[in-house]
């Protein structure tokens, strides 16, 4: 229960003085009224005594004269006189002296009464003291404890411009000025603390806005706390909600573990480290979101931020990636079907201008002619056929074969760069995927090859089996790839020019580790700078079964 320091002095005041006009009372009463009221008591017995006696002396008398003894008569008028006379004089003294204790009774009483008197005015002093140190206490303690709880009130509101200014100048100061200058000087520093953190949290609104991707961090009761624009976007809100649950799925209530798989179920209860998963969101839900979400520990508390990708912009850059190969393969068709068509054009020369050709040679040139032609036709076939989007994944592809059609789409373009591709190893080898991904897989390395490669250099695409897993190697004796560069060739628009092992947008390689994961394989990269760079592929073996 709240009590203002005024009141508490009040009230102390006024008990302290109860208590001690009590006690003086009390005090005075015992010392002089109790003594007084004894001796009053006293003197009244004695003369109830005195009297006693007297009334006994004259039944005594009576008595006497009943038995028939009378009171002694012979004595003279005399001595009657002389008794008569000694009894007025002690009567009256008995009188006199009763009337001086009645005045010696009505001298204390006065005394009494000066007394209370003298209690009644050190009372009235004693307020006035009280009330003098009230007045004092309230204006040098209780006035600035209530400026400086006013503006706390404001500054707890959210108010922190507000300051405690005392109520007069003063010149004589005293802790309680040296402390409102302290408060004062504290919401100096908080509020320049305050605006220095929102600053602070602006700057870092504006980054996380500025990312692509989706991106939240969320507690463990399911609170979004931190989301940017493209987040927002993404659940279709332009505020930030309060539960991730009524963000992304509209629900009242936390998802069903049971059907839908939770990163924050699978990071809080179950102890995962690192959470991959597609969902699609209720604000739009043909649309397919990879969320990447990893534990965040602040201090004491465990968060979870979760990034969200939007795997039609994937398949957006995988497209133009791929458009991007095709038109380096283009050079290649055409400088290959022009091959075929000026050797058909040069049989048809010879036909059409020597009259004396022999039958067999005229069938012989035929039949080349129709040899160029097929092969013509084989070269649009293997570009439609890589270019051609397929959506099995789990066919059977012959690694060498598929490999022989890239590099003649390949040959020309390594050529133009005083470059040759050479295919060895093991003709059988192979895997389960798609092969237009797997085309697209060797198309990317060998580009990247051709571009490190350097004059008068070779690719070689090397196949081969062990007890393990199936090994393609894509190596070139190029300029190599740089130490402090080759742990981020696979990140997306990571791009170190001609002079490295990358080039063009940056995400070839990116494409190539999705695919390779994609197919439940493996690629890993050594280099080494000046002398060449080798990418392996690791697939898995077949299972005959």
């Amino acid at each position: 229960m709240f009590v203002s320091l005024n009141k508490k002095f009040l009230y102390t005041v006024v008990i302290f003085f109860s208590i001690t006009a009590l006690i003086f009372l009390y005090s005075f009463y015992i010392t002089y009224g109790v003594r007084f009221q004894n001796e009053l008591r006293a003197s009244i017995l004695r003369n109830q005594q005195y009297i006693n006696l007297l009334y006994e002396n004259n039944l005594m008398k009576k008595e006497f004269m009943k038995m028939g003894h009378p009171f002694p008569t012979t004595r003279t008028e005399n001595n009657n006189n002389t008794v008569s006379e000694n009894l007025e004089s002690t009567i009256t003294r008995e009188e006199k002296r009763i009337l001086q204790l009645q005045k010696i009774y009505d001298d204390r009483y006065a005394s009494v009464y000066e007394g209370i008197k003298i209690i009644a005015a050190s009372s009235v002093l004693i307020i006035l003291s009280l009330l003098l140190l009230w007045f004092l206490l309230k204006r040098w303690v209780l006035m600035p404890l209530q400026i400086l709880t006013d503006v706390s009130k404001n500054v707890t509101s959210g108010d922190l411009t507000q300051r405690a200014i005392p109520y007069k100048q003063r010149y004589f100061l005293d802790e309680t000025d040296f402390l409102i200058e302290t408060f004062n000087t504290m919401l100096d520093k908080i509020e320049k603390g305050v605006a220095e953190i929102q600053e602070t949290e602006n700057f870092l609104q504006k980054i996380i806005d500025g990312i692509p991707d989706g991106l939240c961090v969320i507690d463990q009761d399911y609170n979004i706390i931190i989301s940017n624009k493209a987040y927002n976007k993404q659940v279709g809100s332009k505020e930030k909600p309060l539960k991730c649950y009524e963000a992304a799925q509209k629900r009242t209530l936390p998802c069903n573990t049971t059907t839908t798989n939770c990163p924050l179920n699978e990071i809080f209860h179950k102890n995962k480290k690192h959470i991959h998963v597609i969902q699609q969101f209720a604000h739009n839900p043909n649309r397919h979101l990879y969320i990447n979400a990893a534990p965040l520990k602040i201090g004491e508390q465990t968060l979870i931020i979760e990034v969200l990708r939007d795997l039609s912009n994937d398949i957006k850059f995988s497209h133009q990636q791929k458009i991007s190969s095709l038109g380096f393969m283009a050079t290649s068709v055409a400088h290959e079907m022009k091959n075929h068509l000026g050797a058909i054009r040069i049989i048809l020369e010879r036909l059409l201008e020597d009259k004396n050709i022999s039958a067999d040679e005229q069938e012989k040139l035929l039949g080349l002619v129709l040899q160029q032609i097929i092969e013509s036709i084989e070269v649009p076939e293997r570009l439609l056929k890589l270019s051609h989007f397929s959506e099995e994944d789990s066919q059977e592809i012959n690694c060498y074969e598929n490999a022989k059609d890239v590099v003649s789409l390949m040959d020309y373009e390594a050529k133009r760069h005083g470059m040759e591709i050479k295919l060895e190893g093991q003709t059988d080898l192979t895997i389960i995927g798609n092969e237009n991904d797997f085309k697209m897989v060797l198309i990317n390395l060998i580009l990247n090859a051709i571009k490190a490669g350097k004059p008068n250099g070779e690719i070689v695409i090397s196949f081969e089996r062990n007890d393990k897993h199936n090994l393609i190697k894509v190596q070139d004796n190029g300029h190599g790839i740089a130490p402090h560069v080759l742990p981020h060739i696979f990140e997306p628009f990571y791009s170190e020019g001609k002079e490295g092992a990358i080039g063009s947008t940056g995400l070839g390689l990116a494409i190539v580790k999705s695919i390779m994961e994609k197919q439940k394989g493996k690629i890993s990269v050594e280099s080494q700078p000046g002398l060449g760079t080798c990418f392996s592929l690791q697939f898995p073996l077949i299972n005959k079964k």
